[in-house]
């Protein structure tokens, strides 16, 4: 039976995936039985964006001078070294879980740059059909991961070794695949731009610029911050954790159907409403964080912030490739794609600032900002606000 393109493009994006966030319940197991600290343990998310943003802004504009395939096979490539590099670290100094992790985020950043715009090449139908593949392959990456990760590293020997493993077992069977799918040639000047032309408008910075981080700012709130305050109450932390990364990705995938849907509003309305429910919730931990109510409030806070997540992921993808001609897509990928994991070091800020001015502060801030982003967005969109003269609305 033969596979189509798109799938097996997906299938590259799932695995490169699958083994970044097999990293988040691993969090729980590197404080309660290394003995790293909070902030240790987070600086892992940290140097995991050092390698996959820069990774994402120059492999994106490759990809449209190279083609895609020429990025995605380095980075099925990248993705098995990083899960390798990370299992040494289960016999040596934590620098491998440092050098693995920023191994692994320069796989994603060329995965999800090159494999988001070969997809958009490959779907017909919508014009939102690739970035909903590109979302769903990413995100079902991001929730396998965690849940097999996190179920492994509770209850087989070695945690920190054998969940990488499993991912250096599915890399080998999914990477031949991949690696000879037809690639699709762009139409243009075969120069790809480092940025696409649409980065240069203040649109694109005032909307997408604000509404990028929450993506995964959205995701990690709901595994790496509520976990962590509820972690004490958990006989299993390290699977609790993995199923909540699960479950907000899960969420963020069956959303996807009804992703812009909506003539009402922009979808990023929608989705920066329900991370202020989810801020909400996530307050409501903060305080009965010694309880069974803040368990509750932490499963009913990765409901809106799973659905946010995928809103924003969705629909800020669609709106960065809307206007890109073929020579850009990579490039306008990569862009929103970069802004998107400026999110994942919201609970390093946390872990610094929580103890300091307090949990909920943190959160309090969390919705003052999703309410400005969306009057932004809402200013942009030209059916609620007049165009500004101080903010030119540039196609």
């Amino acid at each position: 039976m033969r596979i189509s393109d798109w799938l097996r493009v997906g299938l590259g994006m799932f695995v490169v995936a699958f083994g970044a966030n097999a990293f988040a319940p691993l969090m729980v197991s590197y404080r309660l039985e290394a003995g790293l600290s909070d902030g240790q343990v987070t600086a892992f998310l940290a140097i995991y964006i050092v390698g996959l943003i820069p990774a994402l802004i120059i492999g994106g504009p490759m990809s449209d001078t190279y083609g895609r395939r020429a990025l995605i096979r380095p980075a099925l490539i990248f993705s098995f070294i990083g899960s390798a590099v990370l299992a040494l670290g289960a016999f040596g100094p934590t620098i491998f879980i440092g050098a693995g992790r920023f191994i692994t985020g320069l796989a994603t950043g060329l995965v999800m740059a090159s494999g988001a715009a070969w997809l958009k090449q490959l779907s017909d139908g919508p014009a939102i059909q690739g970035a909903r593949r590109a979302t769903i392959a990413l995100t079902s990456g991001f929730a396998g991961g965690p849940l097999v990760a996190g179920i492994v590293a509770e209850f087989l020997p070695k945690p920190d070794l054998v969940p990488y493993l499993l991912h250096l077992v599915l890399a080998a069977i999914i990477t031949p695949l991949v690696w000879n799918t037809p690639t699709v040639p762009t139409e243009g000047t075969g120069k790809g731009k480092l940025l696409a032309s649409q980065v240069k408008t203040s649109r694109f910075w005032l909307t997408l610029g604000l509404s990028g981080p929450w993506v995964f700012g959205a995701a990690s709130t709901a595994f790496a911050v509520n976990t962590r305050l509820l972690e004490a109450q958990m006989e299993h932390p390290v699977v609790y954790t993995g199923s909540i990364a699960c479950l907000a990705m899960v969420f963020g995938n069956v959303i996807q159907r009804y992703v812009g849907g909506s003539r009402t509003y922009p979808p990023a309305v929608y989705g920066l409403s329900l991370i202020i429910v989810g801020m909400l919730c996530s307050i409501c931990v903060a305080i009965w964080q010694d309880s069974m109510v803040g368990v509750i409030f932490g499963l009913l806070a990765t409901i809106p912030l799973g659905f946010a997540y995928g809103i924003l992921m969705s629909s800020g993808l669609q709106e960065a490739q809307r206007l890109a001609p073929d020579d850009e897509l990579g490039a306008a990928s990569a862009s929103f794609y970069s802004l998107t994991y400026i999110g994942f070091t919201f609970p390093f800020i946390i872990s610094i600032l929580g103890p300091a001015i307090g949990y909920i502060t943190c959160f309090l801030f969390g919705i003052a900002m999703a309410l400005f982003t969306i009057f932004m967005v809402l200013r942009f969109d030209g059916r609620f606000f007049k165009k500004s003269r101080r903010f030119p609305q540039r196609a």
